[in-house]
């Protein structure tokens, strides 16, 4: 491939994962194209499911300070922020496609699972304290606002996972 500009160059080194198609029996096969990283993962999402964010979710969306997990409707990860991989040591590319229940063990409160999951069957947004698992095992606590995405025709097409983690709170548990 011959680019000429710098802008250029950048985006084929961008997507030359993608660009890599082998041929057999002259079918062509294409790799999963891979999601982009920060805020142009979330807003390929939003533009593709045609969103419509009132301004404080799009304000928490470009904010810094939280963690973002977008899943779609069924519950499985689409996107993930950065804060995410520093928070939890999952990088994107091995969360992608699971359910965020994965994070979640033994010492979990279960009555907090049971709010969020009815939360997220009636379709509406939810606040919970959980205690979540990192890779490497250790406990964390993690404050979750979940929040359903509607699209034009007012259909839930996505939740958006605003997280941080919180002080370790003992006390907390199955409330």
């Amino acid at each position: 491939m011959n680019f000429s500009g710098p802008y250029d160059k950048q985006i084929a080194a961008q997507y030359r994962g993608g660009l890599l198609t082998p041929l057999l029996a002259g079918w062509e096969f294409r790799q999963k194209p891979a999601l982009l990283a920060g805020q142009a993962g979330w807003l390929s999402l939003a533009k593709n499911q045609d969103w419509i964010l009132t301004a404080p979710i799009r304000h928490d969306l470009m904010s810094d300070k939280w963690v973002i997990v977008v899943t779609d409707s069924d519950q499985v990860i689409q996107y993930v922020n950065p804060r995410f991989e520093e928070m939890t040591g999952y990088t994107h590319q091995e969360v992608i496609g699971r359910r965020p229940t994965f994070l979640q063990g033994e010492r979990t409160s279960l009555l907090s699972r049971q709010r969020i999951k009815q939360a997220i069957q009636q379709r509406r947004s939810v606040s919970e304290r959980l205690l979540n698992y990192r890779k490497d095992q250790t406990p964390y606590w993690c404050q979750i606002v979940i929040r359903p995405i509607v699209n034009r025709q007012k259909q839930v097409v996505n939740f958006i996972a605003f997280e941080q983690e919180v002080p370790s709170d003992e006390s907390y548990v199955d409330r």
